[in-house]
């Protein structure tokens, strides 16, 4: 069953009109417009009865909403009324969103003290509502290094791997597997990047006792965002890899028939520059509803508060004359034997 509320994916009716119906894209079709042209990274999407929420990097996670897929999108303020005693100040990045036993949960990721000026962990907050606000949960987080100055999490990364930066952990994703058991995936920042999966309660707000964290993949590069969903051939991931700032940003996809064995996955390109005609096409999402139909949420460049992509190279976010940002895109997708595929863009409203 997918999750996001991800892992991130979140399977729920949506409502009427959610998934506008587009016509498939061909080399001749407009270079896709985003459905919020507003700085929105990394963004995370749920379906409730009301609409659609969104929920993106920033102080104290701030959000969107809107009753269709493509439009109108309003954007809204912070929705986590506080960071955790174990947390300082700083950004909260790129969080996930879940309804879990009748509540909604929000995982995020906090700057904590002792791994440097961006090293982050995991916690996890709750609400009765998916616009919240979100209160965060317990005293200590779900995952973080015990090397950090924050009390022992839950899954403490012990014994610590010596070949792995001291950086922390980022990007949450929570799923529920098909006989009902709950996980969170994560990533350790930095390269080598690992992609890691540890078991949590059914009510996903605690590490399960006794669990530890298991390596499922790893990288050279960065390999982020993981985004896990269950199909009839196997597992199937959805992951960003390069630099953030940059065009070449994109989202791959891997499949593998063991939920905690990936050495047999097999992968490809989901969303890239070449294929999209976006700038740094990843931090995706998934949105499933009935029938089989899937929506995917990411972001990607857009210059000068314009809705077309930044064009060359260099890093954007170190370019202020060019007033980069991340806006927030959506597509159609189909299952071909388990592997995703595009098949149009919805349109701005």
């Amino acid at each position: 069953m997918p999750n996001r509320g991800a892992l991130r994916l979140l399977v729920l009716v949506l409502c009427a009109g959610a998934f506008a119906v587009v016509a498939p894209a061909s080399a001749t079709d407009q270079v896709p417009r985003p459905v919020l042209n507003l700085d929105f990274p990394d963004p995370a999407v749920v379906s409730t009865p009301r609409g659609l929420v969104a929920y993106a990097t920033g102080d104290r996670v701030p959000h969107a909403w809107s009753q269709r897929a493509d439009g109108p999108w309003r954007r809204g303020p912070g929705l986590l009324t506080h960071r955790p005693k174990w947390s300082r100040d700083g950004g909260v990045w790129a969080v996930d969103v879940a309804r879990v036993r009748g509540r909604w949960l929000l995982y995020y990721a906090s700057p904590v003290r002792g791994m440097g000026e961006h090293g982050r962990c995991i916690g996890v907050a709750r609400s009765s509502s998916a616009r919240g606000p979100f209160r965060p949960v317990g005293s200590r987080p779900l995952v973080c290094p015990a090397y950090a100055n924050a009390p022992t999490a839950g899954d403490p990364l012990l014994p610590r791997d010596p070949t792995l930066p001291r950086a922390g952990v980022i990007d949450p994703s929570w799923f529920r597997d098909t006989d009902g058991s709950s996980y969170l995936l994560y990533k350790t920042d930095r390269t080598p990047s690992t992609i890691r999966v540890v078991a949590l309660t059914r009510d996903g707000q605690a590490v399960k006792r006794g669990a530890t964290s298991i390596e499922l993949l790893r990288s050279a590069g960065v390999l982020e965002n993981p985004v896990l969903t269950r199909r009839p051939e196997g597992y199937v991931m959805l992951a960003s890899e390069g630099d953030w700032t940059r065009c070449g940003y994109r989202t791959t996809w891997l499949r593998s028939p063991s939920l905690l064995d990936w050495t047999a996955a097999v992968s490809g390109p989901l969303l890239d520059a070449d294929s999209t005609r976006l700038c740094g096409p990843g931090g995706a999402d998934l949105v499933e509803g009935r029938g089989g139909r899937t929506l995917v949420f990411l972001h990607g460049w857009t210059c000068r508060a314009t809705p077309l992509p930044c064009s060359g190279t260099g890093k954007w976010d170190h370019k202020p004359r060019e007033r980069g940002r991340r806006a927030m895109y959506a597509a159609r997708l189909r299952w071909v034997d388990g592997v995703p595929e595009v098949t149009g863009w919805l349109p701005s409203r």
